[in-house]
């Protein structure tokens, strides 16, 4: 898409006041800009320095860690040789010193003298793959270092730690190069620096950060630029998603963890009063994150209890209400998990953290933040207690060692509706199947929803058989991009090959299917239901109506289309890795996963041409991201059927258990 078309459906977004606004601060950057060609910066009024800790001074952290956990030294050892993991590939070499402004994943290296603000990272042959440049510079794989100094002392975690801040600082003027482009990732950065600064004084640096480095004041100049970046580049208006949170979260730990003077008071004041309303107009009530999309409704419930933390260590709680949101949002995840899994991944997922704390990629995100959120709130501790559930812990005053241990099970009731976020769980021991009717996303823009409306996901004794295939692609790969967050990409059903709501960039969409979340509830001979709508295409309604039938263990689905004239309609069925599918008789396809005891067999309306696709590009179907950057060729598949509207669809899915 050219630049122009691209300028011209981000406006067709806005509403008059964004306008206004965007034209004021695209003058405000240009004035900024010269200035600071002039020599000028942002500097503080005093000298920066500590305000607080985020874990207590006379905490017997390191002895309890020692008691729960083995040193990673190979995961660390990696860390200070520059070999990082991210987005799930591994040992990615960055350098020592590290190159903090090449791509280590296409080696491109991106100017490091042009004014951030207007830089376009979206230009692949401009910085390379920017979400691996990021990464590197939010600062998070120096946290595990400062980890493993607090609680055994030694010194080569330190100077590692050291060398690369200082050396970051040095070679990352205020406001130029790739890593002071967003206020996003120049907040996660200065979170990084606030959780590295309490780790050094958990292991007696009466200063922290500022005890151990050359030029303290280089230091603290540095840490006052982040946090005014970031409480005057928030992101507002359509682009006020995650990203402001994260943004707040950043600005409001920063602000309490340093002492910024007059400033820091507003700006950390300021960041928990818009955390807490953001909570409200973010989060629907029933728990469910307004942006659709499974792994942000996980980063945010991560921020927020972060934050939460935060203010519990300085004495400036949150709200009642806020969390109750947190809460709320730990029950949705809890609701869509399937017993011993993961949840879908409905929506976009980027893998990005607000901190880690193990040398290696984390492996299981939902977990640990679950299991934070068991330790701080419910006051359990669960047998498989990860390093961020520890630490969180440790920020709370809890004593994880005083816990009860337990194996973290949350029952859930079935059928169990989020009626504002559009979501239904149904199924029981056996099946767990998520129906999907909730809007495309938040806010105008739905930057991370995807056009999946009446989609589902099915789960089998634990384990995904019909899956969301995932995103795989974001600022790259346009047509890749697409794909996955288009319509043919998700388990439901599309009209002439279009998607349901329409794209206009890659993180935009122009226009938004309606849908309506109708409900759930029982049936006869005790079996549960989950209906919806939307009208995506024009005047061309879908209704959809699942049906749990516990006794014979089938799920029907009734398909409804109304409107008239000829048209063409395509049922997609995305199944997960290590699926395999064949046609049996009378229109059946039978899939079969492995060693499992169970094969599910798909019956089709008769009438319709069903074929079988794995990794095929023409045209693109059959396949599977874990994460970011990854794919992999799996089994769809594909119903077509063409004629007049309106018209009637039935597909039954049935359970046998393997003798």
């Amino acid at each position: 898409m050219s630049g122009l078309a691209w300028k011209i459906n981000r406006m067709k977004a806005m509403e008059g006041r964004e306008i206004l606004h965007r034209a004021g601060q695209a003058l405000s950057l240009k004035v900024e800009e010269m200035r600071l060609d002039r020599g000028w910066q942002p500097l503080p009024s005093v000298q920066v320095g500590s305000k607080s800790f985020l874990f207590p001074s006379n905490s017997q952290a390191g002895k309890i860690w020692q008691g729960l956990f083995s040193p990673d030294s190979p995961g660390l050892a990696d860390l200070i040789a520059g070999r990082i993991d991210f987005f799930g590939h591994e040992h990615i070499a960055v350098g020592v010193p590290v190159q903090w402004h090449r791509d280590p994943l296409t080696g491109v290296t991106a100017p490091a003298g042009e004014f951030g603000k207007t830089l376009n990272y979206r230009d692949d042959s401009q910085v390379g793959n920017v979400k691996f440049l990021w990464e590197l510079g939010r600062h998070q794989h120096l946290v595990p270092l400062a980890a493993a100094y607090a609680v055994t002392g030694e010194s080569i975690y330190q100077d590692t730690v050291v060398a690369q801040i200082e050396e970051w600082i040095k070679l990352n003027n205020f406001d130029r190069g790739i890593h002071w482009c967003t206020a996003l990732e120049v907040a996660l950065r200065l979170l990084s620096w606030a959780v590295i600064h309490s780790f050094f004084f958990l292991q007696g640096q009466s200063k922290g950060l500022f005890s151990v480095v050359r030029d303290p004041e280089a230091l603290g100049k540095s840490i006052y630029q982040h946090a005014w970046f970031v409480a005057h580049f928030l992101s507002r208006y359509s682009s006020a998603n995650n990203h402001l949170i994260g943004e707040l979260t950043g600005l409001w730990t920063g602000c309490q963890v340093f002492d910024l003077g007059r400033d820091g008071d507003k700006w950390g004041d300021q960041a928990q009063r818009e955390l807490e309303i953001q909570a409200k107009k973010q989060v629907f009530p029933d728990g469910v994150n307004r942006e659709q999309a499974t792994y942000y409704h996980l980063w945010v419930l991560d921020y927020f209890l972060f934050a939460s933390l935060v203010g519990l260590r300085t004495g400036k709680p949150f709200s009642t209400d806020f969390e109750k949101t947190i809460d709320s949002m730990a029950a949705f995840l809890d609701a869509i998990t399937p017993r011993g899994g993961v949840p879908p991944q409905i929506g976009d997922a980027d893998d990005g953290f607000v901190t880690r704390f193990g040398a290696r990629w984390p492996e299981k995100p939902y977990e640990d933040v679950l299991n934070a959120v068991t330790v701080t709130k419910r006051k359990q501790c669960p047998q498989d207690i990860s390093q961020k559930s520890f630490w969180y812990g440790i920020m709370a005053g809890v004593d994880c060692q005083s816990l009860p241990k337990e194996e973290r099970n949350i029952k859930i009731g079935y059928p169990t509706a989020f009626p504002e976020g559009g979501y239904a769980v149904l199924g029981d021991d056996l099946v767990h199947l998520i129906f999907d009717a909730g809007s495309l996303g938040y806010p105008s823009i739905a930057a991370h929803g995807h056009a999946d409306a009446l989609s589902f996901c099915l789960a089998v004794n634990g384990e995904w058989w019909l899956v969301d295939p995932g995103t795989y692609a974001y600022h790259s790969q346009l047509e890749w991009r697409n794909y996955f967050r288009g319509t043919a990409a998700h388990n439901t059903l599309t009209v002439d090959g279009l998607d349901q709501s329409q794209i206009g960039g890659t993180f935009l969409w122009i226009r938004h299917a309606p849908v309506q979340f109708e409900g759930c509830g029982i049936t006869e001979n005790d079996g549960q239901w989950a209906a919806g709508s939307h009208r995506g295409y024009a005047k061309i309604a879908h209704r959809r109506k699942i049906e749990y039938r516990k006794r014979a263990e089938e799920i029907h689905i009734l398909d409804t289309v109304t409107g008239k004239g000829h048209h063409e309609l395509t049922q997609n069925f995305h199944f997960a890795p290590d699926i395999e599918i064949k046609c049996n008789i009378d229109n059946v396809w039978v899939a079969t996963k492995g060693q499992s005891l169970f094969t599910l067999a798909i019956t089709g309306q008769a009438g319709w041409s069903w074929q079988v696709l794995r990794g095929s590009t023409e045209p693109i179907s059959g396949w599977y991201s874990p994460n970011l950057g990854k794919k992999q060729a799996t089994v769809t598949l594909r119903g077509i059927w063409s004629g007049e509207l309106p018209v009637n669809v039935k597909t039954v899915i049935r359970i046998h258990h393997v003798s």
